[in-house]
């Protein structure tokens, strides 16, 4: 198999990591996705590298491609791939509007191509472990859900003060949790109304989801975690059910219900991007779509200050 490598923003070194050790699987190339991106992880130096990413996918005729460019461009990108029958694993939010996940969703049914994207905190042993435990009944049926992500800022691209290329941090940070409450409740998002703080980037907010059955969620955001905080970021969800609450937080899992208080410490979890490669729907398709689309609709909600349904973007 013949892997590119599309952009070195975000999260793409861990599947090129996996790839790189694979002796079956030849790297053909790697280019940026857009000229404002700077290379920041080590590659191997026998790579090739490509200036311009369509004349590697010309030249190198690869069979999958890791997308993982500003954040902006990712659907783009996306779309050029899937019409040249590429295998896709791609960089989260899959588009940056409800229009271009549309052609998004078009590219990749149409070509029949394999794809998944980057989701890789619902693999995180706590938050996936957590997740079985829901879905095994340990808190009976989903009534609420809330969800955190908090970073620090520190040095970040220039790129992020650039709507079109950054996307908004709903989108980018959101999504992880966004993500949670879609598996953790096993529902579909209906409604979205959300505020923001701040602009490019926005440095904080809040959204409040509907979902079917009358389960409600909400997530907050922000990038006002201290520089003296011992962790990078800050992830939280805490799940409600009609027999118990179980809650993830630092690495732990917090579970009451009617069998008592418990802790634990999960260690393992599949590997999100080896599940995938090894020929496993890790994420089904559609699933990755519509928690897109949420957090687009999120984007769009604090935006204009209204309530927007998520199935078609327009205002509830």
């Amino acid at each position: 198999m013949k892997a590119c490598i599309i952009g070195y923003c975000g999260h793409w070194y861990h599947p090129y990591s996996i790839l790189n050790n694979m002796p079956d699987v030849e790297i053909c190339g790697v280019a940026p996705g857009h000229p404002r991106e700077n290379q920041v992880s080590p590659l191997d130096p026998s790579v090739p590298f490509y200036t311009d990413y369509r004349q590697m996918l010309d030249e190198t005729n690869p069979d999958l491609a890791i997308i993982s460019p500003v954040f902006g461009l990712t659907g783009k990108i996306i779309i050029e791939c899937a019409n040249r029958g590429l295998d896709i694993f791609a960089e989260k939010p899959v588009a940056s509007s409800l229009e271009e996940l549309d052609a998004v969703k078009r590219a990749v049914k149409e070509n029949k191509i394999r794809f998944s994207a980057m989701h890789y905190l619902r693999y995180n042993p706590a938050f996936y472990q957590a997740a079985e435990m829901v879905r095994n009944n340990a808190i009976g049926e989903v009534k609420m859900i809330t969800g955190q992500k908090s970073y620090r800022y520190g040095t970040r691209p220039e790129w992020y003060g650039d709507r079109e290329l950054y996307g908004g941090t709903i989108p980018w940070v959101g999504i992880h949790a966004i993500d949670w409450v879609a598996h953790f409740s096993g529902k579909r998002m209906k409604t979205v109304t959300a505020q923001s703080i701040g602009k490019d980037p926005e440095m904080a907010a809040l959204c409040q989801f509907t979902l079917e059955d009358g389960v409600i969620a909400s997530v907050n955001i922000d990038y006002y975690r201290p520089s003296t905080a011992p962790t990078h970021g800050d992830d939280r969800v805490r799940c409600v059910g009609t027999e118990g609450v179980i809650e993830v937080r630092d690495g732990k899992i917090l579970l009451i219900n009617k069998d008592g208080c418990s802790e634990y410490i999960p260690a393992e979890a599949p590997d999100l991007f080896k599940e995938f490669i090894s020929g496993k729907d890790p994420i089904p398709v559609d699933e990755i779509f519509h928690i897109t689309g949420a957090a687009i609709a999120a984007r769009d909600s604090a935006d204009t200050g209204k309530t927007i349904r998520i199935e078609d973007g327009k205002e509830a």
